[in-house]
């Protein structure tokens, strides 16, 4: 499913944005019939240079380096980089050997309302999911402290104080339990929604047992009663 402009999108209108001129994506290097290469981007600047241009969404580490060197030797043009930086030292010392000149991509990419709609209805049906797929007795007393916790506090620091214990123990409860959808780089506030999404269910369930126990109750004594009528 396509989160918005991809790498490469933001990649290209970067270098146009810089005076470059992009003559070709996804360049195919077929040598004997056969597909060696495909180059993300084939750019040229002001002066006339030529770029075989590699353009990765996260760090890149040395072998990017290596095949944005070797790709541009394919097509005797100079080696580009576009990435998030680099992965280690190691790769930025390669980098500086071959001559790969390489620029950073923004922090963030561009979304349409389109793809803020299709990610929203993922974030709906995960929530969906875990609500109506919990196994309510399988909770414990402790396991609801800490949902109460996460759904009580403003931040993971304040539910970890709330149960007396560090973060990195909260973080390895929330993943002991199994059922929470949390990834790193995620929001307290998703963790927090769940939270309180698992809590009103297990009050819902609650309130339900009480009303089942009335039920019982009442159906007893019409019993009880039947039987002294008779």
């Amino acid at each position: 499913m396509k989160k918005g402009l991809t790498a490469e999108d933001v990649a290209a209108s970067l270098l146009e944005n810089l005076g470059y001129s992009i003559l070709e994506r996804r360049k195919q290097v077929v040598v004997g019939g056969v597909k060696i290469a495909e180059i993300d981007l084939v750019a040229k600047d002001a002066d006339g240079n030529v770029f075989a241009v590699e353009v990765k969404s996260g760090k890149a580490s040395v072998t990017d380096v290596r095949q944005v060197y070797s790709n541009s030797k394919l097509i005797n043009a100079k080696p580009l980089l576009i990435c998030r930086g680099f992965s280690d030292h190691s790769a930025i010392s390669l980098a500086s050997e071959f001559e790969v000149r390489y620029l950073l991509l923004p922090e963030y990419y561009l979304f349409t309302l389109e793809d803020f709609k299709e990610i929203a209805k993922e974030l709906v049906c995960d929530i969906l999911t875990l609500y109506f797929s919990l196994e309510m007795e399988n909770f414990t007393e402790e396991d609801v402290g800490i949902i109460e916790a996460i759904a009580t506090s403003r931040g993971f620091n304040e539910a970890a104080e709330r149960l007396g214990i560090s973060e990195e123990e909260l973080g390895k409860r929330i993943s002991g339990l199994g059922f929470f959808r949390f990834l790193e780089g995620d929001s307290f506030q998703y963790l927090r929604l769940q939270a309180l999404l698992i809590l009103n269910r297990i009050n819902q369930e609650k309130r339900f047992e009480k009303i089942y126990d009335k039920i019982y109750s009442l159906e007893k004594k019409i019993d009880d009663l039947g039987r002294r009528i008779h």
